[in-house]
């Protein structure tokens, strides 16, 4: 393919429906021909629709499969979505996933909690937002119905919006 080619988008990719400003960055097909599309939004997966780059805690990618964790109040609990990718096909599409992810985060911070346990105070960024999207994500040996520890984490939290913004 030339430099300035560009792949035929398959009808499975154009029928995937995108809300007005979204844009693609980025498609692949799974092994039985679904679609699974990056935009500048977020992730579209078949039968899950579009997950935000704010909402993803973690994006992998173990040849052909591409891993999408949501994020959730306690670390690693959240909804697993597991794609196989028909890797026949020349994609960037894992790679600008996790890409998209990482670029979500603008301020991370892990802190530990009294007596025991720890919480991680994300602040994500949202598409055509200024201001942060501020997150907790409790460790998974932390009751996060606690209400010592989510009060501390909520302490913390609030120190970190003041001081990032």
């Amino acid at each position: 393919m030339g430099l300035f080619q560009r792949r035929t988008l398959p009808d499975a990719v154009q029928a995937v429906p995108l809300e007005r400003g979204e844009r693609r960055v980025a498609w692949a097909v799974t092994a039985d021909a679904q679609p699974v599309v990056a935009t500048n939004l977020g992730v579209h997966l078949p039968g899950r629709g579009r997950i935000d780059w704010e909402e993803v805690e973690r994006a992998t990618f173990s040849k052909p499969v591409l891993t999408v964790l949501e994020l959730a109040e306690v670390e690693g609990s959240g909804a697993r979505h597991e794609v196989e990718l028909d890797l026949s096909q020349d994609t960037d599409l894992p790679e600008t996933v996790r890409a998209r992810v990482a670029a979500s985060v603008a301020w991370s911070s892990h802190t530990r909690l009294v007596p025991a346990g720890g919480v991680r105070i994300v602040g994500r960024r949202r598409p055509g937002l200024e201001v942060l999207d501020w997150q907790l994500v409790f460790d998974r040996d932390t009751d996060p119905n606690d209400p010592a520890l989510r009060a501390q984490a909520e302490r913390q939290l609030e120190a970190a919006r003041r001081t990032v913004g």
